[in-house]
């Protein structure tokens, strides 16, 4: 508040409070409200629960250096997964890391039974490819298309486009495991429907 002196005769002078105008800062709200906390989304829980619920044809992405964290968890966890649906394994290669190497020879390690495939990922970008990974997964096999990192993505989506999967996850190495993320799952409506 301020004193005003206000003149409204030349003889007379009489004083006035007055308020000043107050600034505020732009981005400060004009009243506080109290915080407010968000649970993340329940969407998201109910997509990782529905992890358990088994799909007829998963694709799986990987990242290589993410497999060499962890090896042989990781290739545990594509094992188990294998023995319980069909899956198709997309690995991302970069310049310093090896083709995927490692990562197959565990698998075939830990699925005796399964024939597991590596395919040279120019191979899938081609429709012939395409044709191969949806002849081995009907085979039984265990298809992995090796890829560069820059196209791991690109690769997953159409490989998972093209054989209509059910669901796409991302495999992660944690340090007492590894884990499934899920990325995609097509609608129940759509699985009726193809």
């Amino acid at each position: 508040m301020l004193w005003h002196r206000t003149v409204e005769a030349p003889d007379a002078c009489r004083w006035t409070l007055r308020t000043a105008p107050t600034r505020r800062h732009p981005r400060r709200p004009a009243a506080l409200h109290p915080p407010v906390v968000r649970e993340p989304e329940t969407g998201w829980w109910e997509t990782q629960a529905a992890l358990d619920d088994p799909a007829a044809l998963t694709v799986a992405a990987v990242r290589e250096p993410d497999a060499d964290a962890d090896s042989a968890a990781v290739a545990s966890r594509l094992a188990a997964l294998a023995t319980d649906e069909e899956l198709l394994v997309v690995i991302g290669t970069g310049p310093r890391t090896g083709p995927g190497h490692r990562t197959i020879a565990d698998l075939r390690d830990r699925l005796p039974r399964h024939d597991v495939v590596a395919l040279p990922a120019p191979t899938c970008d081609a429709g012939a490819g395409r044709q191969t990974a949806a002849r081995l997964l009907e085979e039984g096999s265990l298809p992995v298309v090796v890829t560069a990192m820059a196209g791991l993505h690109d690769v997953t989506a159409e490989l998972a486009s093209f054989l209509r999967a059910d669901r796409v996850v991302r495999v992660f190495p944690t340090g007492d495991g590894a884990e499934l993320y899920q990325v995609w799952r097509r609608s129940p409506e759509l699985m009726i429907a193809s």
